[in-house]
Protein backbone atom coordinates (compact mmCIF):
# COMPACT_ATOMS: atom_id res chain seq x y z
CA UNK A 1 0.00 0.00 0.00
CA UNK A 2 1.30 3.10 -0.80
CA UNK A 3 2.29 5.91 1.36
CA UNK A 4 -0.20 8.79 1.85
CA UNK A 5 1.15 12.30 0.59
CA UNK A 6 1.26 14.50 3.61
CA UNK A 7 3.97 16.47 4.95
CA UNK A 8 4.26 15.26 8.04
CA UNK A 9 6.82 12.88 6.31
CA UNK A 10 9.16 16.01 6.27
CA UNK A 11 9.78 16.00 9.54
CA UNK A 12 8.49 12.68 11.08
CA UNK A 13 11.22 11.29 7.97
CA UNK A 14 14.36 12.71 9.37
CA UNK A 15 13.06 12.26 13.24
CA UNK A 16 12.90 8.38 12.61
CA UNK A 17 16.12 8.42 10.36
CA UNK A 18 18.18 9.84 13.30
CA UNK A 19 16.34 7.82 16.00
CA UNK A 20 17.98 4.65 14.39
CA UNK A 21 21.23 6.13 13.63
CA UNK A 22 23.27 3.47 15.41
CA UNK A 23 21.64 0.99 13.08
CA UNK A 24 22.73 2.91 10.26
CA UNK A 25 26.43 3.36 11.52
CA UNK A 26 26.65 -0.37 11.98
CA UNK A 27 25.65 -0.92 8.40
CA UNK A 28 27.85 1.95 7.53
CA UNK A 29 25.30 3.70 5.64
CA UNK A 30 24.83 7.07 7.33
CA UNK A 31 25.93 8.90 3.98
CA UNK A 32 23.98 7.15 1.52
CA UNK A 33 20.67 7.57 4.00
CA UNK A 34 21.40 11.14 4.56
CA UNK A 35 21.34 11.93 0.72
CA UNK A 36 18.41 9.57 0.03
CA UNK A 37 16.50 10.77 2.80
CA UNK A 38 16.85 14.77 1.64
CA UNK A 39 15.90 12.96 -2.42
CA UNK A 40 13.06 11.26 -0.60
CA UNK A 41 11.75 14.22 0.68
CA UNK A 42 12.35 16.51 -2.37
CA UNK A 43 10.83 13.94 -4.36
CA UNK A 44 7.72 14.39 -1.85
CA UNK A 45 7.59 18.27 -2.32
CA UNK A 46 7.07 17.89 -5.90
CA UNK A 47 3.86 15.64 -5.70
CA UNK A 48 2.71 17.81 -3.07
CA UNK A 49 2.84 20.79 -6.04
CA UNK A 50 -0.26 20.31 -7.74
CA UNK A 51 -2.31 19.56 -4.45
CA UNK A 52 -0.65 23.10 -3.11
CA UNK A 53 -1.09 24.83 -5.79
CA UNK A 54 -4.76 24.43 -5.70
CA UNK A 55 -5.15 25.18 -1.88
CA UNK A 56 -2.79 25.38 0.99
CA UNK A 57 -2.32 21.53 2.64
CA UNK A 58 -3.64 21.19 6.21
CA UNK A 59 -3.04 18.27 8.42
CA UNK A 60 -4.45 17.58 11.65
CA UNK A 61 -3.46 16.01 14.63
CA UNK A 62 -6.11 15.76 17.27
CA UNK A 63 -9.43 16.72 17.45
CA UNK A 64 -9.13 19.98 14.65
CA UNK A 65 -8.12 23.56 14.76
CA UNK A 66 -7.48 26.08 16.51
CA UNK A 67 -7.84 22.87 19.76
CA UNK A 68 -5.61 20.71 17.67
CA UNK A 69 -2.26 20.58 16.30
CA UNK A 70 -1.97 21.19 12.65
CA UNK A 71 0.64 21.71 9.94
CA UNK A 72 0.25 24.15 7.33
CA UNK A 73 1.74 23.35 4.04
CA UNK A 74 1.02 26.53 1.36
CA UNK A 75 3.20 27.70 -1.52
CA UNK A 76 5.79 29.31 0.59
CA UNK A 77 6.10 26.70 3.37
CA UNK A 78 6.39 24.44 0.69
CA UNK A 79 8.98 26.43 -1.32
CA UNK A 80 11.26 26.74 1.70
CA UNK A 81 10.97 23.09 2.95
CA UNK A 82 12.23 22.25 -1.13
CA UNK A 83 14.69 24.34 -0.55
CA UNK A 84 16.27 23.20 3.05
CA UNK A 85 16.35 19.52 1.51
CA UNK A 86 17.73 20.50 -1.78
CA UNK A 87 20.65 22.43 0.27
CA UNK A 88 20.85 19.66 2.54
CA UNK A 89 20.72 16.64 -0.19
CA UNK A 90 23.78 18.69 -2.12
CA UNK A 91 25.43 19.47 1.30
CA UNK A 92 25.09 15.40 1.85
CA UNK A 93 26.33 14.50 -1.68
CA UNK A 94 29.70 16.70 -1.18
CA UNK A 95 30.24 15.38 2.40
CA UNK A 96 29.68 11.66 0.86
CA UNK A 97 31.98 12.56 -1.89
CA UNK A 98 34.55 14.14 -0.18
CA UNK A 99 37.60 12.03 1.27
CA UNK A 100 38.39 15.06 3.43
CA UNK A 101 35.76 15.31 5.48
CA UNK A 102 36.06 12.59 7.79
CA UNK A 103 35.05 14.51 11.34
CA UNK A 104 31.00 15.05 9.29
CA UNK A 105 31.26 11.20 8.52
CA UNK A 106 29.98 9.80 11.87
CA UNK A 107 27.13 9.11 13.62
CA UNK A 108 26.88 12.42 15.46
CA UNK A 109 26.80 14.34 12.97
CA UNK A 110 24.56 12.66 11.11
CA UNK A 111 21.81 12.34 13.94
CA UNK A 112 22.66 16.54 14.10
CA UNK A 113 22.14 16.97 10.63
CA UNK A 114 18.53 15.50 10.42
CA UNK A 115 17.32 17.53 13.63
CA UNK A 116 18.78 20.80 12.12
CA UNK A 117 16.83 20.05 8.91
CA UNK A 118 13.76 18.92 10.61
CA UNK A 119 13.62 21.55 13.21
CA UNK A 120 13.60 24.09 10.42
CA UNK A 121 10.87 21.91 8.63
CA UNK A 122 8.61 22.09 11.83
CA UNK A 123 9.44 25.90 11.73
CA UNK A 124 7.70 26.61 8.39
CA UNK A 125 4.76 24.34 8.24
CA UNK A 126 3.60 24.30 12.28
CA UNK A 127 0.53 26.25 12.85
CA UNK A 128 1.23 26.48 16.86
CA UNK A 129 3.22 28.70 19.12
CA UNK A 130 4.47 26.04 21.47
CA UNK A 131 5.32 23.82 18.82
CA UNK A 132 7.14 26.24 16.72
CA UNK A 133 8.76 26.74 20.27
CA UNK A 134 9.73 23.32 20.01
CA UNK A 135 11.01 23.26 16.93
CA UNK A 136 12.89 26.53 17.35
CA UNK A 137 14.78 24.69 19.83
CA UNK A 138 15.60 21.49 17.84
CA UNK A 139 17.21 23.38 15.31
CA UNK A 140 18.47 25.65 17.84
CA UNK A 141 20.26 22.66 20.01
CA UNK A 142 21.29 21.00 16.65
CA UNK A 143 22.90 24.12 15.74
CA UNK A 144 25.10 24.65 19.16
CA UNK A 145 26.65 21.10 18.49
CA UNK A 146 27.46 21.25 14.89
CA UNK A 147 29.22 24.20 15.76
CA UNK A 148 31.47 22.79 17.83
CA UNK A 149 32.05 19.47 15.73
CA UNK A 150 35.86 20.13 15.34
CA UNK A 151 35.89 20.09 19.07
CA UNK A 152 38.95 22.62 18.75
CA UNK A 153 39.54 25.88 20.79
CA UNK A 154 37.66 27.95 18.03
CA UNK A 155 35.16 25.49 17.45
CA UNK A 156 34.13 25.23 21.11
CA UNK A 157 34.18 29.07 21.52
CA UNK A 158 31.46 28.97 18.71
CA UNK A 159 29.35 26.24 20.04
CA UNK A 160 29.21 27.85 23.73
CA UNK A 161 28.59 31.22 22.07
CA UNK A 162 25.95 29.97 19.95
CA UNK A 163 24.34 28.21 23.41
CA UNK A 164 24.36 31.40 25.25
CA UNK A 165 23.11 33.43 22.38
CA UNK A 166 20.28 31.09 21.50
CA UNK A 167 19.41 30.25 24.80
CA UNK A 168 18.82 34.10 25.15
CA UNK A 169 16.96 34.47 21.83
CA UNK A 170 14.93 31.84 22.51
CA UNK A 171 13.37 33.00 26.27
CA UNK A 172 12.40 36.23 24.86
CA UNK A 173 10.58 34.04 22.19
CA UNK A 174 9.03 32.03 25.19
CA UNK A 175 7.97 34.61 27.17
CA UNK A 176 6.16 36.20 24.17
CA UNK A 177 4.31 33.08 23.33
CA UNK A 178 3.42 32.75 27.30
CA UNK A 179 2.26 36.30 27.37
CA UNK A 180 -0.12 35.45 24.05
CA UNK A 181 -1.93 32.55 25.88
CA UNK A 182 -2.48 34.61 28.86
CA UNK A 183 -4.08 37.38 26.37
CA UNK A 184 -5.78 35.20 24.14
CA UNK A 185 -6.42 31.82 25.67
CA UNK A 186 -4.73 30.18 21.91
CA UNK A 187 -1.25 29.18 20.99
CA UNK A 188 -3.10 28.28 17.11
CA UNK A 189 -1.30 31.41 15.26
CA UNK A 190 -4.49 31.38 13.00
CA UNK A 191 -6.69 31.49 16.12
CA UNK A 192 -3.99 34.32 17.70
CA UNK A 193 -4.01 36.48 14.66
CA UNK A 194 -7.57 36.83 14.91
CA UNK A 195 -7.86 37.62 18.53
CA UNK A 196 -4.78 39.63 18.65
CA UNK A 197 -6.48 42.86 17.66
CA UNK A 198 -7.78 42.23 21.29
CA UNK A 199 -4.94 42.72 23.41
CA UNK A 200 -4.57 46.03 25.11
CA UNK A 201 -2.21 48.11 23.07
CA UNK A 202 0.24 48.53 25.36
CA UNK A 203 0.42 44.68 25.50
CA UNK A 204 1.09 44.23 21.91
CA UNK A 205 3.95 46.68 22.03
CA UNK A 206 5.41 44.08 24.92
CA UNK A 207 4.38 41.00 23.10
CA UNK A 208 6.00 42.50 19.26
CA UNK A 209 8.99 43.95 20.78
CA UNK A 210 9.84 40.59 22.48
CA UNK A 211 9.55 38.33 19.26
CA UNK A 212 11.73 41.06 17.16
CA UNK A 213 14.23 40.60 20.11
CA UNK A 214 13.79 36.61 20.02
CA UNK A 215 13.89 36.17 16.39
CA UNK A 216 15.98 39.27 15.67
CA UNK A 217 18.48 37.39 17.33
CA UNK A 218 18.29 33.98 15.60
CA UNK A 219 17.45 35.89 11.99
CA UNK A 220 20.92 37.56 12.54
CA UNK A 221 19.57 40.98 11.78
CA UNK A 222 21.40 44.41 13.44
CA UNK A 223 21.53 45.04 15.89
CA UNK A 224 21.06 41.72 17.38
CA UNK A 225 23.87 39.85 15.10
CA UNK A 226 27.23 40.90 16.94
CA UNK A 227 27.77 37.23 17.44
CA UNK A 228 27.22 35.52 14.24
CA UNK A 229 30.77 35.99 12.25
CA UNK A 230 32.21 34.20 15.69
CA UNK A 231 30.36 31.10 15.24
CA UNK A 232 31.10 30.98 11.26
CA UNK A 233 34.66 31.26 11.77
CA UNK A 234 34.97 28.70 14.25
CA UNK A 235 32.39 26.26 12.39
CA UNK A 236 32.98 24.00 9.46
CA UNK A 237 32.96 25.71 6.28
CA UNK A 238 30.31 23.01 5.34
CA UNK A 239 27.98 23.48 8.73
CA UNK A 240 28.21 27.23 8.22
CA UNK A 241 26.72 26.56 4.80
CA UNK A 242 24.03 25.14 6.30
CA UNK A 243 23.63 27.53 9.26
CA UNK A 244 23.72 30.30 6.15
CA UNK A 245 21.64 28.74 3.68
CA UNK A 246 18.80 26.81 5.74
CA UNK A 247 19.16 27.78 9.55
CA UNK A 248 18.39 31.71 8.66
CA UNK A 249 16.46 31.07 6.07
CA UNK A 250 13.76 29.43 8.70
CA UNK A 251 14.42 32.20 11.39
CA UNK A 252 13.45 34.35 8.64
CA UNK A 253 10.27 33.04 7.65
CA UNK A 254 8.84 32.71 11.07
CA UNK A 255 9.59 36.59 11.74
CA UNK A 256 8.19 37.71 8.83
CA UNK A 257 5.30 35.17 8.83
CA UNK A 258 4.13 35.94 12.28
CA UNK A 259 4.71 39.78 11.76
CA UNK A 260 2.52 39.33 8.73
CA UNK A 261 -0.31 37.02 9.90
CA UNK A 262 -0.51 38.68 13.61
CA UNK A 263 -0.93 42.42 12.65
CA UNK A 264 -4.03 43.23 10.39
CA UNK A 265 -1.94 45.94 8.94
CA UNK A 266 1.76 45.26 7.99
CA UNK A 267 2.39 48.66 7.74
CA UNK A 268 2.64 49.03 11.26
CA UNK A 269 5.77 46.83 11.35
CA UNK A 270 6.83 48.30 8.00
CA UNK A 271 9.20 51.00 9.35
CA UNK A 272 10.86 48.81 12.25
CA UNK A 273 11.26 45.50 9.58
CA UNK A 274 12.50 47.68 6.85
CA UNK A 275 15.10 49.49 8.87
CA UNK A 276 16.42 46.49 10.72
CA UNK A 277 17.12 45.35 6.99
CA UNK A 278 18.66 48.62 5.82
CA UNK A 279 20.81 48.70 8.83
CA UNK A 280 21.84 45.27 8.49
CA UNK A 281 22.66 45.27 5.09
CA UNK A 282 24.71 48.63 4.94
CA UNK A 283 26.92 47.58 8.31
CA UNK A 284 27.59 44.02 7.16
CA UNK A 285 28.81 45.28 3.45
CA UNK A 286 31.06 48.04 5.05
CA UNK A 287 32.50 45.69 8.14
CA UNK A 288 33.24 43.51 5.09
CA UNK A 289 35.71 45.12 3.57
CA UNK A 290 38.60 44.84 5.84
CA UNK A 291 38.15 40.98 7.11
CA UNK A 292 41.33 39.19 6.22
CA UNK A 293 40.00 35.98 7.26
CA UNK A 294 38.04 34.49 4.79
CA UNK A 295 35.15 32.30 6.55
CA UNK A 296 34.86 35.87 8.55
CA UNK A 297 34.11 37.74 5.28
CA UNK A 298 31.63 35.14 4.10
CA UNK A 299 29.31 35.35 7.42
CA UNK A 300 29.70 39.69 7.24
CA UNK A 301 28.53 38.76 3.37
CA UNK A 302 25.62 36.44 4.51
CA UNK A 303 24.82 39.21 7.15
CA UNK A 304 24.52 41.34 4.46
CA UNK A 305 22.19 39.61 2.22
CA UNK A 306 19.49 38.97 4.79
CA UNK A 307 19.57 42.54 5.37
CA UNK A 308 18.63 42.97 1.27
CA UNK A 309 15.95 40.21 1.95
CA UNK A 310 14.55 41.59 5.28
CA UNK A 311 14.55 45.05 3.40
CA UNK A 312 12.51 43.13 0.32
CA UNK A 313 10.16 41.65 2.86
CA UNK A 314 9.41 44.27 4.85
CA UNK A 315 8.19 46.60 2.44
CA UNK A 316 5.15 44.00 1.64
CA UNK A 317 4.57 44.35 -1.89
CA UNK A 318 3.85 40.93 -3.72
CA UNK A 319 6.95 42.20 -6.28
CA UNK A 320 9.70 42.88 -3.37
CA UNK A 321 8.52 39.57 -1.84
CA UNK A 322 8.43 37.61 -4.72
CA UNK A 323 12.11 39.04 -5.48
CA UNK A 324 13.04 37.86 -1.90
CA UNK A 325 11.75 34.58 -1.82
CA UNK A 326 14.09 34.11 -5.14
CA UNK A 327 16.81 35.82 -3.84
CA UNK A 328 16.56 33.28 -0.39
CA UNK A 329 17.12 30.82 -3.06
CA UNK A 330 19.45 32.83 -4.71
CA UNK A 331 21.83 33.33 -1.29
CA UNK A 332 21.04 29.40 -0.54
CA UNK A 333 23.33 28.12 -3.19
CA UNK A 334 25.50 30.49 -3.83
CA UNK A 335 26.91 30.52 0.08
CA UNK A 336 26.71 27.46 0.00
CA UNK A 337 29.19 26.92 -3.23
CA UNK A 338 31.00 29.57 -1.77
CA UNK A 339 31.47 27.70 1.99
CA UNK A 340 32.39 24.42 0.27
CA UNK A 341 34.60 25.93 -1.83
CA UNK A 342 36.34 28.21 1.23
CA UNK A 343 36.95 24.70 2.99
CA UNK A 344 38.33 23.13 0.07
CA UNK A 345 41.08 26.05 -0.23
CA UNK A 346 41.51 26.46 3.68
CA UNK A 347 42.15 22.62 3.84
CA UNK A 348 44.91 23.03 1.20
CA UNK A 349 46.57 26.03 2.64
CA UNK A 350 45.91 25.42 5.62
CA UNK A 351 44.61 29.10 6.81
CA UNK A 352 42.04 31.08 6.29
CA UNK A 353 43.69 33.91 6.06
CA UNK A 354 44.13 35.81 2.75
CA UNK A 355 48.19 35.83 2.33
CA UNK A 356 47.67 32.22 2.87
CA UNK A 357 45.09 31.65 0.12
CA UNK A 358 47.46 34.52 -2.53
CA UNK A 359 48.18 32.66 -5.86
CA UNK A 360 46.12 29.56 -4.71
CA UNK A 361 43.69 29.55 -7.97
CA UNK A 362 46.42 28.86 -10.12
CA UNK A 363 46.82 25.40 -8.47
CA UNK A 364 43.23 24.74 -7.77
CA UNK A 365 41.74 26.92 -10.96
CA UNK A 366 38.47 24.70 -11.03
CA UNK A 367 38.14 25.15 -6.89
CA UNK A 368 38.89 29.28 -7.58
CA UNK A 369 36.71 28.92 -10.81
CA UNK A 370 33.55 27.83 -8.62
CA UNK A 371 34.58 30.82 -6.21
CA UNK A 372 34.24 33.42 -8.70
CA UNK A 373 30.98 32.40 -10.27
CA UNK A 374 29.12 31.75 -6.90
CA UNK A 375 30.46 35.45 -5.42
CA UNK A 376 29.40 36.70 -9.28
CA UNK A 377 25.82 35.39 -8.42
CA UNK A 378 25.77 37.34 -4.64
CA UNK A 379 26.77 40.58 -6.95
CA UNK A 380 23.92 40.00 -9.09
CA UNK A 381 25.75 40.22 -12.43
CA UNK A 382 24.03 38.26 -15.03
CA UNK A 383 22.95 35.61 -16.61
CA UNK A 384 23.33 34.27 -12.76
CA UNK A 385 20.68 33.33 -9.85
CA UNK A 386 21.63 36.91 -8.15
CA UNK A 387 20.61 38.98 -11.26
CA UNK A 388 17.03 38.03 -11.37
CA UNK A 389 16.68 38.05 -7.91
CA UNK A 390 17.97 41.51 -7.39
CA UNK A 391 16.21 43.05 -10.71
CA UNK A 392 13.23 41.75 -9.20
CA UNK A 393 13.01 43.58 -6.15
CA UNK A 394 14.73 46.84 -7.76
CA UNK A 395 11.68 46.26 -10.13
CA UNK A 396 9.41 45.95 -6.83
CA UNK A 397 10.08 49.39 -5.40
CA UNK A 398 11.04 51.00 -8.60
CA UNK A 399 7.13 50.12 -9.61
CA UNK A 400 6.04 51.79 -5.73
CA UNK A 401 7.99 54.88 -6.62
CA UNK A 402 10.07 54.48 -3.27
CA UNK A 403 13.82 54.97 -4.35
CA UNK A 404 16.09 54.58 -1.42
CA UNK A 405 15.85 51.29 -1.15
CA UNK A 406 17.53 51.09 -4.93
CA UNK A 407 20.03 53.38 -4.09
CA UNK A 408 21.15 51.86 -0.52
CA UNK A 409 20.94 48.37 -2.79
CA UNK A 410 23.22 49.58 -5.60
CA UNK A 411 25.61 51.08 -2.96
CA UNK A 412 25.38 47.44 -1.10
CA UNK A 413 26.23 45.69 -4.21
CA UNK A 414 29.35 48.17 -5.07
CA UNK A 415 30.66 47.46 -1.62
CA UNK A 416 30.50 43.77 -2.34
CA UNK A 417 32.15 43.71 -5.18
CA UNK A 418 35.09 45.97 -3.31
CA UNK A 419 35.59 43.17 -1.30
CA UNK A 420 34.69 40.35 -3.37
CA UNK A 421 37.16 41.09 -6.15
CA UNK A 422 40.07 42.07 -3.88
CA UNK A 423 39.42 38.22 -2.61
CA UNK A 424 39.51 36.83 -6.49
CA UNK A 425 42.80 38.96 -7.27
CA UNK A 426 44.30 37.27 -4.15
CA UNK A 427 43.17 33.67 -5.57
CA UNK A 428 44.48 34.66 -9.10
CA UNK A 429 47.97 36.69 -7.74
CA UNK A 430 51.49 36.12 -8.91
CA UNK A 431 53.51 37.74 -6.35
CA UNK A 432 55.50 36.35 -4.16
CA UNK A 433 53.13 36.93 -1.36
CA UNK A 434 53.67 34.08 1.90
CA UNK A 435 51.62 31.05 1.31
CA UNK A 436 51.35 28.50 4.04
CA UNK A 437 50.85 25.27 2.04
CA UNK A 438 49.28 22.03 3.92
CA UNK A 439 49.54 18.56 3.66
CA UNK A 440 46.42 17.90 2.35
CA UNK A 441 46.13 16.53 -0.78
CA UNK A 442 44.39 17.63 -4.06
CA UNK A 443 40.65 17.18 -3.25
CA UNK A 444 39.18 14.11 -5.31
CA UNK A 445 37.60 14.94 -8.27
CA UNK A 446 34.19 13.19 -7.45
CA UNK A 447 33.70 15.67 -4.65
CA UNK A 448 33.33 18.46 -7.34
CA UNK A 449 29.97 17.05 -8.65
CA UNK A 450 27.76 18.92 -6.11
CA UNK A 451 29.50 21.95 -6.52
CA UNK A 452 29.35 21.86 -10.32
CA UNK A 453 25.52 21.13 -9.41
CA UNK A 454 25.05 24.04 -7.47
CA UNK A 455 27.01 26.25 -10.27
CA UNK A 456 24.20 24.76 -13.00
CA UNK A 457 21.41 25.70 -10.54
CA UNK A 458 22.97 28.98 -10.45
CA UNK A 459 23.16 29.28 -13.96
CA UNK A 460 19.81 28.09 -14.88
CA UNK A 461 17.76 30.06 -12.46
CA UNK A 462 19.18 32.99 -13.88
CA UNK A 463 19.14 32.32 -17.26
CA UNK A 464 15.28 31.18 -16.59
CA UNK A 465 13.76 32.67 -13.62
CA UNK A 466 10.58 32.28 -15.41
CA UNK A 467 10.69 28.65 -14.37
CA UNK A 468 10.23 29.41 -10.92
CA UNK A 469 8.02 33.03 -11.32
CA UNK A 470 4.49 31.46 -10.82
CA UNK A 471 5.30 29.49 -7.80
CA UNK A 472 7.80 32.90 -6.10
CA UNK A 473 4.16 34.74 -6.69
CA UNK A 474 2.09 32.19 -5.53
CA UNK A 475 4.39 31.90 -2.39
CA UNK A 476 4.77 35.46 -1.93
CA UNK A 477 0.47 35.86 -2.08
CA UNK A 478 0.66 33.11 0.49
CA UNK A 479 2.98 35.27 2.81
CA UNK A 480 1.33 37.92 2.85
CA UNK A 481 -2.54 37.18 2.98
CA UNK A 482 -3.58 37.13 5.94
CA UNK A 483 -7.15 36.51 5.66
CA UNK A 484 -6.61 33.69 3.30
CA UNK A 485 -4.51 32.01 6.12
CA UNK A 486 -6.89 32.72 8.85
CA UNK A 487 -10.13 31.56 7.12
CA UNK A 488 -8.47 28.25 5.62
CA UNK A 489 -7.67 27.36 9.39
CA UNK A 490 -10.60 28.72 11.10
CA UNK A 491 -13.35 28.84 8.32
CA UNK A 492 -14.40 32.17 9.07
CA UNK A 493 -13.41 35.58 7.74
CA UNK A 494 -11.20 37.30 10.68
Amino acid sequence: MALPLTPIWFIALPLLLAFLAPLWARLRLLLPLLFGAQVVLLALAAALVPAVRQAPFLETIVIAPPLGIHLHLDAVALLLVTLFHGAAALLALFVWLDEGAAHLRGPRPFVLLLLLVAGCDGMVLTGDLFNLYVFLEIAGVSAYALSALHRDRAGLEAGLKYVIIGSVAAVFFLFAVVLIYLQTGQLNIAAVAADFAAIPAPMQVLIGLLLLVGLGIKAELFPFNFWVPDIYQGSDPAVASLFSGVLVKAFLFVLFHLAFLLLADPRVAQVWLMGLGAATLLVAETVALRQPDLRRMLAYSSLGQIGLIALALGFASEATTAGALLHMVNHTLAKLLLFLVAGLLMRRAASARLEALTGLGRQMPLAAGLFVLASLSVLGLPPLAGFASKLWILTGFAEAQVFWPIALILFGALLEAGYYFRWVKALYATGDAPVARGPAPTPARSAYLPLLLIAALLLLLGAAPFLLEADLVGAAQALLDRAATIEGVLGAQP
